[in-house]
């Protein structure tokens, strides 16, 4: 097995790994309701993304790992006996403490079922990259990247964890505070300084796929397949940043909201309460009966005494220092 970067005749290879571990077991035009069952060569670009993300699609596919490579960081691919068995693609970033300039393996795939000796393999060739370009850390977040049965054993350990929550929007009380608003104007620097408390994925990653601004989710359509609310907030507890959407593929409805904010406000529960509040309020606005968000544990009480229940199951973010 010898681990290279990804060339364009890879990608048919790369798609057919993801499409062996399609989670849902067969192809729909919805897959999340298990509606409309059909053939994979009928589905939309956008019918396909749903089953798994870009890699899903020969098309998005392509776009997807242009993007990455352009970012200034090659795709990956495991390669034995003249087939591609596995793929890694790092994410490289900077973002305020505690997680500061970092490399992530934003995805680490090897089919289904996993292969341990694949992803043990990717994940040390990829850390030897990013050590020689000067990147201190190596970060994983196995939940969403795979890679969890060798992280341990490569000395990955937990830093951060994020809690989901949710709330039914009528017993969730309105704010008590004033504060003024503005809509963003869909620029990542105006996100400067603060942190995502969702940190499933590096900050701007997941900035530009909440917002369909990567170009693989904008070929798909995943733009016109949701509502997205992202404003700027000035309150009584200071700056902080709200991401609200709603994604028309789902039913029931769910209001899904990122709360951005500056690490101080973490130890602060009259601030986190006050950030939360009103980012509900901006929530309602899509109509939903229901709100889900996501925060580390310490968190969680200021959450529940607004009415959210949740934030047992954990979510971690691993690190390796290199």
């Amino acid at each position: 097995m010898i681990v290279r970067a990804a060339t364009a005749q890879d990608i048919a290879g790369i798609v057919d790994l993801h499409k062996a571990a399609n989670p849902y077991g067969d192809w729909y035009r919805n897959p999340f309701q298990r509606l409309g069952r059909t053939a994979y060569k009928d589905l939309t670009p956008l019918e396909r993304f749903l089953h798994g993300g870009s890699w899903m699609d020969l098309s998005l596919c392509r776009r997807h790992v242009h993007e990455y490579q352009r970012r200034g960081f090659p795709v990956l691919v495991a390669e034995d006996g003249g087939h591609v068995v596995g793929e890694c693609e790092v994410w490289l970033d900077e973002e305020p403490e505690p997680f500061g300039r970092y490399a992530e393996a934003e995805m680490v795939e090897s089919g289904s079922p996993p292969n341990p000796d694949v992803e043990r393999e990717l994940l040390t060739r990829a850390a030897e990259r990013v050590r020689k370009m000067g990147y201190a850390h190596f970060d994983l977040s196995p939940s969403h990247s795979g890679g969890e049965t060798v992280a341990k054993g490569l000395g990955f350990r937990k830093m951060w964890d994020t809690r989901t929550f949710s709330a039914v929007l009528k017993d969730v009380p309105r704010p008590e505070t004033e504060f003024a608003a503005r809509y963003l104007g869909g620029e990542y620097g105006d996100l400067a300084g603060l942190l995502v408390l969702n940190h499933r994925e590096p900050a701007r990653f997941r900035y530009e796929t909440l917002t369909a601004l990567w170009p693989a989710e904008r070929m798909a359509g995943v733009n016109d397949a949701q509502r997205l609310i992202a404003m700027a907030v000035d309150a009584t507890g200071g700056r902080f940043a709200v991401f609200a959407v709603r994604r028309d593929w789902l039913d029931p409805a769910v209001a899904e909201v990122d709360v951005w904010i500056d690490s101080a406000a973490l130890k602060d529960a009259a601030r986190l309460g006050e950030a939360f509040s009103i980012a509900v309020e901006v929530a309602r606005k899509l109509g939903t009966k229901r709100v889900t968000t996501y925060a580390p544990p310490s968190a969680a009480k200021t959450l529940r005494d607004l009415g959210f229940t949740g934030g047992d199951e954990p979510d971690p973010w691993l690190r390796r220092m290199l």
